[in-house]
């Protein structure tokens, strides 16, 4: 999953060097549901709480509640190369609910077992 995190920055910044074209890029999805899952996506990514087992759990778990698999949301990245207009103003949201949010809370310490 990082290389698909870094791979959805290097195509976000590099978006604004694509050539405008007069079609809208079908993301298989709702913009809303695009932005949400990225935005819960980078919740997991950024929660020190997590070892790599538990997120690549939270992660599964973030698509299957977002009714989108991993594909998909590939395929919607690069369907954006293809609309930098709108490439833009969605990766404008998630930078916006991103930083509006701030960092995840720390996760509450699990107590310890009781010994009889």
């Amino acid at each position: 999953m990082t290389r698909r995190a870094a791979l959805l920055t290097m195509l976000a910044v590099g978006l604004a060097a694509c050539p405008r074209t007069d079609r809208r890029a079908d993301l298989g999805m709702s913009d809303t549901t695009f932005v949400h899952t990225m935005l819960r996506l980078h919740a997991v990514a950024v929660d020190s709480s997590l070892d790599s087992l538990a997120r690549d759990s939270a992660r599964r778990m973030v698509l299957r509640e977002n009714h989108v698999t991993a594909e998909q949301l590939d395929a919607a990245v690069e369907s954006l190369a293809f609309d930098a207009k709108r490439a833009e103003s969605l990766w404008t949201r998630i930078d916006r609910d991103t930083k509006k949010k701030g960092p995840p809370p720390p996760a509450a310490p699990t107590p310890a077992p009781k010994t009889p």
